[in-house]
């Protein structure tokens, strides 16, 4: 009983704790950063309309329903200017690691402000950017590849110090919640235990890029696979990621699944969230050897474009 208690210790331990390369949270921290500049940049032109007094909600949510946002405070539009523009140096400073600490809490209290100002019109990927950006808080982000590692230590600008990487497992075991959650939400509908849902889904115009093939929405072999299938892979992507050996596979399905519904539907920055948080899955070793490969190549593309243009010596 004792060496049981002892090896499920130690498991939790190396689990959470172990300290391993910063590699995968610093390729996680620059396509988060990336992603989270292009949600802020989307929102300029909407500051007034969805944020403003004169605005779609121009009465703040009450704290019970909406929370505690900035914006509580005052949403006349020099604060909306200012919170959006700390927003994003928050959002650049995270994708360059820049001040990588103090940009993720302009990042958050930004993200949060604004979300919980006017919370009708957030869909899955907003939730999903407000929780990453909480969990990076805690993250040891600007760690490696950041422009706090090259000030600090320019000459080891391609290390990977270890650190504990618990922030990090808090990142892939939301994208098991994510999915978990997910499917069973869906199997408390009918649509989705009767096989019809992705065919009710493929015929909402107005959230569709192109128009949808008649022989996809109209036949129930192909709607009844599509939607057992979504749920199969769904359940696969929360548990089998898990499993070492599996887990390359059902992530490749994860990126094929939401890549078709990113290019036929409409679905904001979920797409690019989602394929983000795979990148948490990704091994520090494996990430290490990719960055550093592509350096290599990279210097020796280089070199060889220098030759090339350099000019010929006379014989």
């Amino acid at each position: 009983m004792r060496a049981t208690a002892a090896l499920i210790r130690d498991r939790w331990n190396t689990f959470w704790f172990r300290p391993e390369p910063t590699s995968t949270i610093a390729v996680v921290r620059i396509a988060f950063g990336f992603v989270a500049t292009l949600w802020v940049l989307s929102q300029a032109s909407t500051l007034a309309t969805f944020y403003g007094s004169a605005g779609v909600l121009p009465v703040p949510p009450t704290p019970e329903f909406g929370g505690w946002t900035l914006l509580g405070l005052s949403d006349a539009t020099p604060v909306l200017v200012a919170l959006w523009v700390a927003t994003l140096i928050g959002a650049v400073g995270v994708m360059i690691g820049f001040r990588t600490r103090l940009a993720t809490v302009l990042l958050f209290i930004g993200v949060i402000s604004f979300q919980r100002r006017d919370p009708e019109i957030l869909n899955a990927g907003d939730y999903l950017l407000r929780n990453l950006s909480f969990y990076f808080l805690f993250a040891p982000a600007g760690a490696a590849l950041s422009v706090d590692r090259w000030r600090r230590a320019r000459d080891h600008f391609w290390d990977f110090p270890l650190r504990p990487p618990w922030a990090l497992r808090l990142i892939q075991i939301q994208l098991s919640v994510v999915y978990f959650s997910t499917l069973w939400e869906k199997l408390q509908g009918d649509l989705w235990r009767g096989g019809s849902a992705v065919s009710y889904a493929l015929r909402v115009g107005d959230i569709h890029r192109f128009p949808t093939p008649s022989f996809l929405t109209d036949s129930v072999v192909l709607t009844e696979l599509m939607t057992f299938s979504t749920l199969l892979l769904e359940l696969s992507l929360a548990v089998l990621i898990w499993h070492r050996v599996l887990r390359p596979w059902v992530l490749a399905a994860g990126v094929l699944l939401h890549l078709s519904i990113g290019f036929s539907i409409m679905v904001g920055f979920f797409t690019m969230l989602m394929l983000t948080t795979y990148l948490a899955f990704v091994p520090p070793d494996t990430a290490r050897n990719l960055l550093l490969s592509a350096r290599q190549e990279w210097r020796r593309r280089r070199t060889t474009a220098r030759r090339g243009s350099a000019p010929g010596r006379l014989e």
